[in-house]
């Protein structure tokens, strides 16, 4: 079971309340995050549009959770206060796929990675929101843009596997705004739960507090 961290962004809860993966994945408010909550899972997922200032305050649990041998999948923004690394804002280019769909913003890509394995490079970078300019020393990179800027790393300094990216596969695939995520997000789940998704992404309605009587109305 993988725990995401949850602020009250709807895409996020689609994305973990979805039929292919609500199975996998266990919702965890931020302001409720404690080391309970944490029991029993394997891995952490901490999403774009998270709330940083409670991720600090909570980051001991964290760096627990890592030393306890668990991997860490930290997507979008983030924040020196609790990581250790610099992360840069940078505009968002939304349009390459317009231009050139075969040529995303991110110039070289580690392949070997599993998460990576088999993408294609449309399906390995969708976007960026921003760069890392400071990483931990001895982190293995994993994705740099053409101007040479980190964009995805990743270390083992922690005791478990810290994986960092300014990616927002969950967001966007909870929006089902980029509908070939499943590429990625189902790659990403493989390596940090050991079990594929399977089927199609659908939710409930219900799940949204849209019934049959509300729908009527």
């Amino acid at each position: 079971m993988i725990g995401l961290i949850f602020n009250g962004v709807w895409s996020q809860y689609t994305f973990a309340r979805a039929a292919k993966y609500r199975a996998l994945y266990r919702l965890i408010y931020v302001h409720d995050l404690d080391a309970t909550q944490l029991e029993g899972l394997e891995a952490l997922v901490i999403p774009f549009q998270s709330n940083q200032v409670a991720l600090s305050a909570r980051k001991e649990l964290i760096y627990d959770f890592l030393a306890a041998g668990k991997k860490v999948f930290v997507e979008g923004d983030s924040s020196a206060s609790w990581l250790d690394a610099r992360w840069e804002d940078r505009p968002v280019n939304n349009y390459w796929w317009v231009t050139d769909p075969d040529n995303p913003p991110v110039s070289a890509t580690d392949y070997t990675h599993p998460v990576y394995q088999g993408l294609k490079p449309r399906h390995a970078c969708w976007h960026t929101h921003g760069a890392y300019t400071r990483i931990p020393e001895g982190a293995e990179i994993v994705q740099t843009n053409a101007a040479g800027e980190v964009i995805s790393w990743q270390t083992g300094t922690y005791g478990g596997t810290l994986f960092a990216t300014t990616l927002d596969p969950v967001v966007e695939h909870g929006i089902q705004q980029i509908t070939h995520l499943d590429n990625y997000v189902d790659r990403m789940t493989a390596w940090l739960c050991g079990k594929t998704p399977a089927g199609e992404f659908t939710f409930a309605a219900a799940d949204f507090g849209v019934t049959p009587e509300r729908a009527l109305a």
